[in-house]
């Protein structure tokens, strides 16, 4: 009797004793929720009567309809712990070891703040990563627009940076997970502009009026000409002239004006070139003298004035052609031509004639042979109002003509053939200008 209860006792209690949950294997982790995958259960004693799962972190369980040794999983989002429970007859159920799916977020590198367009540098200052997601693994830089980068040895989410002077991109490497993608910040950049230079406007000048022509150069400047300016009242107001370029020409201007350059680089201050004066001023005169009449082979004394350098021309028939009081003695009537350099570069010129008058000849041969048969006076066409008069050796006038047409052949008034001898003559040229020319005729037959 007492060997039928035990072995009652036995065979209740089931036939291999106490419920032994077991182990768990295929814990994993994951990136992302493209996974799938198995939990196996061993070493385990009575029956599976569930799996459970739980996704925060063992607090709360929910049931699964599996009762295998195998709990599958697909595409699981979140941590997810996974074990079984186990019951060994009328033996209390026991819990299999715990095996977890960790679903490790991404990285998210986050926002940097900061960057911006500077004069010449940045000055000092700090950039800061915000809405991280991970650790910073290091910092980048780059001076080549994101060609090439360099790290910067810095696993902070704050990077102190001193004045940059140069354009230059900043970035930042973040890691959640070292199996897991690695992700990149935003790029801030600093743009640079160099310091507005408004370089050399050259040169000042003082040019004649309405004679001018130059270019005016704006040389080693920093920056873009945005215009140039000019003032005709010594700088008080100015006028906008739309010109971008770094030449201007100027052309016959008559009155003194002032010209400046504005340039400006980037976002610096527009700053202007020193100004450049063209003054403006009237040539001086020159002034030939008066024209003059001399004999053929005479000479006379030019009596020009001005300030400044002379030349004349032609230089023939004169002493020197550079000074203002050459002696002239050209054997036909010239127009001489003063040209005047005054000590602005100024050239003004006026002119003189110097009339030659051919002698009036001392004797002819009147005797029809067809040589020097009349008494000839040059260029006798260009004295219309003269008078001739010939007296003998004692005073008498014998022949007297007006105007005098060259055509005494040595015969009187009275019609009488003159004796070869010695006459005088006056001829008044009657133009009010020219002196009365008298001298002696000899008549030779």
């Amino acid at each position: 009797m007492r060997l039928f209860i035990l072995v009652f006792l036995f065979v209740s209690s089931g036939l291999f004793g106490q419920s032994i949950g077991g182990n768990t294997s295929g814990s994993a982790d994951y990136c992302n929720a493209l996974n799938s995958g198995f939990i196996s259960l061993n070493d385990y004693t009575g029956i599976i009567i569930e799996w459970q799962t739980s996704v925060d972190n063992g607090n709360s369980w929910t049931p699964t309809l599996n009762l295998t040794a195998t709990q599958s999983y697909n595409n699981v989002a979140v941590t997810t712990w996974f074990r079984a429970i186990v019951q060994n007859g009328t033996f209390p159920p026991d819990t299999s070891s715990i095996a977890i799916i960790t679903i490790h977020p991404p990285a998210i590198a986050g926002t940097i703040n900061g960057g911006g367009t500077f004069c010449s540098n940045s000055g000092a200052g700090t950039l800061t990563i915000v809405g991280i997601l991970g650790n910073v693994l290091n910092w980048e830089s780059s001076v080549d627009n994101g060609s090439t980068w360099l790290t910067i040895n810095n696993t902070s989410t704050s990077y102190n940076y001193a004045a940059i002077s140069q354009a230059t991109n900043f970035r930042a490497i973040v890691s959640n997970v070292a199996t897991c993608p690695n992700d990149t910040t935003n790029s801030v950049i600093f743009q640079i502009s160099p310091a507005t230079n408004p370089g050399i406007l050259s040169s000042s000048d003082t040019v004649c009026n309405a004679a001018n022509n130059n270019t005016l150069l704006l040389s080693g400047y920093d920056g873009l000409i945005t215009n140039w300016e000019s003032s005709t009242d010594n700088g008080i107001s100015w006028a906008n002239l739309p010109i971008t370029a770094d030449s201007l020409i100027y052309t016959n201007i008559t009155n003194t004006i002032w010209y400046r350059v504005n340039v400006k680089s980037g976002i610096c201050p527009s700053l202007t070139s020193n100004i450049v004066r063209l003054t403006v001023v009237n040539p001086e005169e020159a002034n030939a003298g008066e024209d003059k009449t001399i004999i053929q082979y005479k000479e006379t004394i030019l009596s020009a004035s001005g300030n400044g350098n002379a030349q004349w021309n032609p230089a023939n028939g004169l002493s020197s052609a550079v000074i203002f009081t050459p002696t002239a003695s050209p054997h036909n009537t010239t127009t001489y031509t003063l040209t005047l350099t005054d000590k602005h570069g100024c050239v003004t010129k006026d002119s003189i004639t110097i009339t030659v008058i051919i002698p009036i000849p001392s004797a002819f041969t009147p005797n029809n042979d067809g040589v020097n048969d009349f008494f000839i006076i040059d260029k006798i066409n260009e004295y219309p109002n003269n008078i001739l008069s010939i007296t003998n050796r004692w005073g008498m006038e014998v022949y007297m003509e007006s105007p005098y047409k060259n055509g005494w052949n040595g015969i009187a008034n009275s019609g009488k053939e003159l004796a070869d001898d010695i006459y005088y003559y006056t001829f008044d040229y009657g133009d009010g200008k020219k002196e009365i020319a008298s001298g002696f005729i000899l008549i030779k037959r």
